[in-house]
């Protein structure tokens, strides 16, 4: 036999519908109605309520607790302002990396590379997983393994093969 309901709701019933109407977040949706039907005493138990909402007993222990010590604002996701992330690489080493990755003669063939070039550079040591991380979202890389190409090919007439080669629409 599961633990019964005995709580006390702060808000009124009315107040608690015109909530869930104005709620856009689904999961505040679902923690606005454990209220209603705890004031409304719609379910005897707490594991009634909880498969009727399809969340565990603990979860919905929690949103509760966080109720009854703090408020209704703060049982609410959203309701309470996120800090912005922060990145670690300075302005300059961000202009040097998009420098060297736009350059289409010379990248780097991998972040390791990438690492000990802003090393040699900057003398500023980043961790592999924090600069490969700032790549990939920054400036979008895939670092990846180039085909070979011929020492004496002529940029120009890459350029002239690429014009031929391009379909007219």
């Amino acid at each position: 036999m599961g633990k019964h309901l005995s709580f006390k709701v702060l808000e009124s019933s009315s107040e608690l519908r015109s909530m869930i109407r104005k709620e856009s977040h689904s999961k505040n949706v679902l923690r606005l109605q454990s209220l209603l039907h705890i004031k409304e005493k719609t379910f005897k138990t707490q594991t009634d309520l909880a498969s009727h909402l399809g969340y565990n007993v603990r979860s919905m222990e929690l949103w509760l607790k966080v109720y009854k010590y703090e408020g209704i604002s703060a049982m609410l996701i959203g309701s309470k302002p996120r800090k912005a992330k922060k990145r670690k690489i300075s302005k300059e080493v961000h202009a040097g990396l998009s420098d060297k990755l736009n350059d289409s003669f010379e990248g780097f063939g991998s972040y390791v590379y990438a690492v000990e070039w802003v090393k040699e550079n900057y003398g500023v040591s980043y961790p592999y997983s924090t600069l490969r991380d700032y790549m990939i979202d920054v400036f979008g890389t895939k670092i990846k393994q180039p085909r070979k190409s011929h020492i004496k090919k002529d940029p120009e007439a890459q350029a002239d093969f690429l014009k031929l080669t391009k379909p007219n629409f």
